[in-house]
C-alpha cells in the first residue's frame, strides 16, 4: 500500500439557501420553509426590515454560508426592490455564489381586487419550494 495515498470521504453538503424577503412575502416564504424543511433543505430566511439601507453584513454572512440566493417579493419584477438587491449582492458577494441569483416577484401586471385572481399574481408557498429545488440542483 502507497503510504503518500490520502484517503478522505465525500461528504454532501447540505441543500442550504438563503432567501431574502420583507413584508407580506414573509408569510408566504415562513409557510414553504416548513415544507423545505421537511424535504430535507435547510433555507435560512431573512426578514429584511430596512430596504434603504440594506442590511448588507447580515445578508453577506448569510451567503458565506449557504452559497446560493432566493429573493421573494411582492413587488412587480420590472423596478422592484429585488433588482436593487441583487445589485448589492453581485457587487458585494458574487465570489461566494454558487448558482446565479434568483428572484421570485409578483407578475408585471396590475394587482387584481378579486382574491382568486390576485393569487394567480402573486408569489405562492410552492413556488418558493419550487424555486430552492432548482436552486439546489
Amino acid at each position: 500500500m502507497n503510504s503518500n495515498v490520502l484517503t478522505y470521504t465525500v461528504a454532501f453538503p447540505k441543500l442550504n439557501t438563503t432567501i431574502l424577503t420583507y413584508s407580506r412575502m414573509r408569510y408566504h416564504v415562513m409557510q414553504a420553509a416548513k415544507t423545505l424543511v421537511n424535504k430535507g433543505y435547510d433555507p435560512e430566511v431573512i426578514d429584511i426590515r430596512s430596504l434603504k439601507p440594506f442590511d448588507l453584513y447580515t445578508i453577506g454572512n448569510s451567503i458565506k454560508k449557504t452559497h446560493r440566493v432566493l429573493i421573494v417579493e411582492e413587488c412587480m419584477r420590472t423596478g422592484g426592490i429585488g433588482a436593487s438587491l441583487t445589485a448589492a449582492i453581485t457587487e458585494n458577494f458574487n465570489d461566494y455564489l454558487d448558482a446565479p441569483i434568483m428572484c421570485l416577484s409578483s407578475q408585471d401586471v396590475p394587482t387584481p381586487y378579486a382574491g382568486t385572481l390576485e393569487e394567480w399574481t402573486v408569489v405562492q408557498p410552492p413556488q418558493i419550494v419550487a424555486a430552492v429545488e432548482q436552486l439546489c440542483l
